[in-house]
């Protein structure tokens, strides 16, 4: 099935979840996700090296940073401290951690385009939510951006006075999103934690190690890397804890991995029988899977061009705003397809 047809499945989990609010939280969650649509399961091999990652993404990932990042270097989100909020600083640390995202997908997509390992990068947004059981009725901010790949998504979360990294299943994405699995029952990869001191000084912790602004560009290779390696399956110790080169699959990341067999020919002669809704509920879903389809091979074009032309040229510049908008675009879509499929599936069961 293409992704679109799986926002569809998730979807339809999603909101049956809502109803289904007594069931045991998190486990529950995934094995009723599997059963909905099996096709969404998640590879056992993913999975034990996610697991591996948490262990590692802790302590060992603070004391890393520290050793990177020397002492004497200034702290700029300190110095602000006085005239920015919690919530304000937590911005930027994602602002700043997602540029990063974006350059290192550019350069690793020359490679991944093609593959269920091509990462699509949402750059952040402002999500608000009120409390309508709380009788002022407080709204509850949070600020998010998401890195994507195929089977697997990285989600960041900034609060008032914390980020939260999370690897999940993207079929969980829209449970995930619309909180009928929460934080609290998602594991999450890794926490950065803001404290005030006195005199209105700021620091910042990730494993209980200090940390600041200049750890954020090792810590975003690690981040993208972690992705990579539960996504493709494979991971080797040699991996992790680099900050030598950005993330390059085949070579530092991912090594070992195999492209999963091309489907695309098979999905125009699925028989209606072999999905469990109606076939007119997947008539949209199923024509933005072929544009869907259509876009990665212009990415795949483009990013074959791009790994021809010499950066910092004309030509490489012209090229890469064509893949930016390109991919402003999918993301678009793909959007705009959440938001129709939380709409359609509630007046379903309304």
């Amino acid at each position: 099935m293409g992704r679109f047809n799986d926002l569809w499945a998730s979807g339809k989990f999603a909101l049956k979840r809502n109803k289904q609010a007594e069931e045991a939280r998190m486990q529950e969650a995934r094995v009723y996700a599997q059963e909905l649509a099996p096709e969404l399961a998640v590879d056992p091999n993913s999975k034990e090296i996610f697991n591996a990652l948490r262990a590692k993404r802790g302590q060992e990932t603070g004391r890393w940073l520290s050793g990177l990042v020397p002492t004497n270097v200034e702290k700029p989100l300190e110095v602000q401290a006085e005239t920015a909020s919690a919530f304000e600083d937590v911005n930027k640390w994602i602002d700043l951690l997602c540029e990063q995202f974006i350059e290192l997908a550019f350069e690793f997509n020359k490679k991944a385009v093609g593959t269920n390992l091509y990462i699509s990068c949402e750059k952040p947004k402002l999500f608000e939510k009120r409390d309508e059981d709380v009788w002022y009725r407080p709204v509850d901010k949070t600020y998010k951006c998401r890195l994507t790949t195929r089977d697997w998504a990285l989600i960041v979360r900034g609060h008032d006075s914390k980020i939260l990294v999370f690897v999940v299943p993207s079929s969980m994405i829209m449970a995930f999103d619309n909180d009928s699995v929460g934080e609290d029952e998602m594991p999450h990869l890794m926490e950065i934690e803001r404290t005030a001191g006195s005199g209105g000084s700021v620091s910042w912790k990730i494993g209980g190690e200090s940390t600041n602004l200049s750890a954020i560009p090792p810590l975003a290779k690690a981040l993208f890397g972690d992705l990579v390696r539960v996504s493709s399956g494979v991971m080797s110790e040699a991996e992790l804890f680099s900050a030598d080169k950005n993330p390059t699959l085949g070579e530092n990341v991912a090594v070992g991995y195999q492209p999963a067999a091309d489907t695309s020919n098979q999905k125009a002669v699925e028989p209606a029988a072999a999905t469990e809704s109606a076939p007119s509920e997947h008539v949209i879903s199923k024509a933005c899977d072929i544009v869907d389809d259509i876009i990665e091979e212009e990415l795949k074009t483009l990013y074959a061009s791009a790994s021809q032309i010499r950066p910092g040229t004309p030509e490489a510049d012209s090229l890469r705003r064509q893949i930016s908008a390109t991919e402003t675009f999918h993301a678009k879509i793909l959007d705009a397809f959440k938001d129709y499929t939380q709409a359609t599936l509630s007046a379903h069961l309304d």
